[in-house]
């Protein structure tokens, strides 16, 4: 588990609605943990490593420091407060999940109002993280670490299936299929990037 935190609670702060009042601890834990566990499955585990090793050296620049500052930073801060909710709003205690409200005071928690305030973070999280995903789709070329990986341990990006194809051909095939749509007027698109036009392959190919 890092000790770098990529986004600061005091940051986690300003641009949510979490009030002041609300434990350092609690916040630099799930920022933790949104790291390790959210950020890290979307942008794979060598890109993450190379970013905390940049802000440990000082040395975050050029296309790396686009990426944190405009993408990533925003996906922590809602995967962070999304993360957070539990522990802010829910304390495990002997007679179960209860509010703190402050020393020994607490009820019984609403589950509804509960679901409701994470359902929401959790909208957002999602935005930003497809926002994220896109970025990098586009930026493959600009961080070699995407595709780097060579140890099972080290996770590679998950772009999220809107990403993948719905139907996969083997190799063998996929040209004649391709083909046989596009003469029967099937656009082949990626669904997740219709600005770029449909491949173009050879009649030969099949």
């Amino acid at each position: 588990m890092t000790n770098t935190l990529i986004l600061s609670w005091t940051k986690l702060k300003q641009f949510t609605d979490l009030n002041d009042s609300v434990d350092a601890s609690l916040l630099q834990n799930a920022v933790r943990e949104a790291q390790d566990i959210q950020l890290q499955r979307v942008i794979g585990t060598l890109l993450y490593q190379k970013i905390l090793s940049d802000i440990d050296t000082n040395s975050l620049t050029g296309n790396y420091k686009t990426l944190v500052d405009d993408y990533i930073q925003d996906m922590l801060l809602y995967a962070s407060y999304y993360n957070a909710l539990e522990n802010i709003f829910l304390r495990p205690r002997n007679n179960g999940l209860l509010i703190p409200q402050g020393g020994e005071n607490s009820v019984a928690v609403d589950r509804n109002v509960y679901e409701m305030k994470r359902t929401s973070v959790l909208n957002k999280f999602e935005y930003y993280s497809d926002r994220l995903s896109r970025y990098l789709v586009e930026k493959q070329s600009d961080f070699p670490e995407l595709s780097a990986n060579t140890f099972l341990y080290e996770q590679l990006p998950d772009y999220g299936s809107q990403y993948r194809a719905p139907i996969v051909f083997s190799r063998n095939t996929r040209a004649r299929y391709l083909n046989v749509a596009q003469r029967a007027g099937v656009p082949i698109v990626d669904s997740a990037f219709p600005q770029y036009p449909p491949p173009r392959l050879n009649k030969k190919s099949y």
